[in-house]
């Protein structure tokens, strides 16, 4: 009886062992996505992969998959948001470059779904440069908000790109978004905002250069 006690703890004991070694041999994803049904889980892991060897950020598709798994979506609507995600991440490098790091891809990708078009992209990338500016994810983080609260794209796509000639560095940008969030919090008009706290951004830019 002993004998056989022992063995079945020991049979027990090993499936444990390979139940936990499986769990730790399954991809991170894998694991994350797995509230997922499987089809839309497949298709997210192949989009996932497809990012990778893209030498694109694949971490936001799998965010976008749990944020859509989150608020009820079905299968079908994750994989489209999904995918289009997808799509405006490799518009985000074309438009930045090839050098671009993930931040910038990302925050271009942002920039492209809250609406601005993929040129805009383009210039900021090449005034930044002109500026001596070795990044833009702070210039496409100011846009995406001044679009999220109200400044037409193309006024938020004016102001920022006028900033980045100026030569403005992230932490002026950061003020910069800052006045004017408090502006329309105090009921100013969006692009009024934009425009009148730009002009005073650059003008302390310039002196400061």
């Amino acid at each position: 009886m002993r004998r056989g006690r022992a063995d079945v703890l020991l049979v027990g004991a090993c499936c444990v062992s390979l139940f936990v070694a499986g769990g730790r041999g399954q991809a991170p994803n894998e694991v994350r996505l797995a509230r997922l049904d499987s089809s839309t889980r497949i298709t997210v892991l192949a989009l996932a992969d497809s990012a990778r060897r893209d030498h694109l950020p694949s971490e936001p598709l799998v965010d976008k998959a749990l944020e859509g798994s989150q608020k009820g979506a079905d299968g079908a609507r994750i994989v489209t948001a999904v995918r289009g995600l997808y799509a405006e991440l490799r518009t985000a490098r074309t438009a930045l470059g090839a050098n671009a790091s993930t931040d910038e891809i990302n925050a271009g990708a942002n920039a492209l779904h809250a609406g601005l078009p993929m040129r805009n992209l383009a210039q900021l990338r090449a005034a930044s440069q002109h500026a001596g500016r070795p990044r833009v994810t702070v210039p496409l983080t100011v846009v995406t908000d001044l679009v999220a609260r109200g400044v037409p794209v193309a006024v938020a796509s004016d102001v920022v790109l006028s900033l980045a000639r100026a030569g403005l560095r992230d932490a002026a940008f950061t003020m910069f978004q800052r006045n004017v969030r408090l502006d329309i919090e105090h009921g100013a008009d969006a692009s009024t905002a934009a425009q009148t706290r730009a002009r005073g951004a650059a003008l302390r830019g310039t002196r400061a250069s």
